[in-house]
């Protein structure tokens, strides 16, 4: 009999206590991370789960998914299970919650799980010893504050520090924000970006989910204004020592005068006063896009920050094949929509 019991939903503040001794930053494995995407999303339910040993946390995960037509869709976790990699038992506190997680997810009837996980935490014998696959990689791009405003100008390229040198010469300004009006100018600018890239972020009751359910401290929207107007935006959540670009817009018309530079350089001046070592700039494509594809230019313009790359690796596993027809006609039902919404 395993030494470990298995408990649902345990307090809030049990569950953030032990993820900050493990995480220099973990924003979807924070119990409001959950709580957000049930306010934003309706159909949204979390899974939390936590292995206990003499009372005490030794590991936890939690999950998202939507429901419908009485079926779990897929049960997304990112950078989880969590648990002490310093513990001779570590790997078996894993593999007790991912066992765990699949248990729920079938009672709950969820067809599929999509778990994304760092590659250095070395879970890959975990997973596939339960039956995941290996489906793909991805790479968190995270610029290193550590070492000081001075010595991150003198690392980020000479090209980077060129455009912001220019964006300061052309009057570009960069304010925060808690102020609703200047969410909704940054959604329009994200709005914006979506159209001309050809892809889906997150929608406004996200943004409006995270301000009344994180702490006023912990989240903001930094906008560059150029000419009398904003141009630029991006919206910032704070977990642990990290601060997360969560969602990036601009407006063309701004773009000759480089605010996009100035204003992510502005996030991590900012970031280093107050003490946070990582910025947190989003996922990209493992490997590099090829040169001259519509995504090429964005990971230049992130490598010119110098920052690191962070593999995650991405399980995938069908909990119930029967009903994959259910998961595929959402799927397309969602495909159109979202065609829909960018014509419109």
């Amino acid at each position: 009999m395993s030494e470990y019991s298995i408990i649902e939903n345990p307090p809030a503040k049990l569950w953030n206590e032990f993820l900050a001794k493990l995480s220099d930053g973990n924003f979807e494995q924070c119990y409001e991370y959950g709580e957000i995407s049930k306010l934003a999303f309706p159909k949204t339910k979390v899974i939390r789960l936590a292995a206990l040993k003499n009372g005490k946390l030794a590991g936890v995960i939690q999950g998202t998914y939507s429901s419908y037509f009485g079926f779990g869709m897929i049960l997304g976790v990112m950078r989880g299970p969590v648990v002490d990699m310093k513990s001779n038992n570590g790997y078996e506190v894993a593999k007790i919650l991912i066992e765990a997680l699949e248990a729920h997810a079938k009672k709950s009837r969820i067809i599929k799980a999509k778990i994304l996980v760092p590659e250095n935490w070395n879970f890959d014998d975990v997973f596939r010893s339960l039956g995941y696959k290996a489906v793909g990689k991805l790479n968190e791009y995270v610029v290193n504050l550590e070492k000081g405003i001075e010595k991150l100008w003198s690392s980020i390229s000479h090209n980077k520090r060129r455009n912001i040198k220019k964006a300061a010469r052309e009057g570009v300004e960069v304010s925060q924000s808690r102020d609703l009006k200047d969410l909704l100018t940054f959604y329009s600018m994200l709005v914006a970006a979506e159209k001309r890239g050809g892809f889906s972020s997150y929608p406004l009751s996200w943004f409006k989910a995270v301000w009344k359910i994180y702490k006023p401290e912990l989240s903001r929207v930094f906008l560059a204004s150029w000419n009398g107007k904003e141009v630029s935006g991006v919206f910032t959540v704070i977990h642990s020592k990290t601060v997360y670009a969560l969602a990036a817009g601009s407006l063309s018309e701004g773009w000759k005068a480089r605010p996009n530079d100035i204003m992510h350089w502005k996030v991590m001046e900012w970031a280093c006063r107050n003490g946070f070592a990582r910025y947190h700039m989003g996922l990209v494509s493992d490997p590099p896009p090829s040169r001259g594809s519509s995504s090429w230019g964005i990971w230049r313009w992130k490598r010119e920050w110098r920052g690191n790359l962070h593999r995650l690796l991405i399980y995938e596993k069908t909990y119930l094949p029967k009903y994959k027809f259910i998961l595929k006609t959402k799927q397309a039902l969602q495909k159109i929509y979202e065609t829909f919404k960018r014509l419109t």
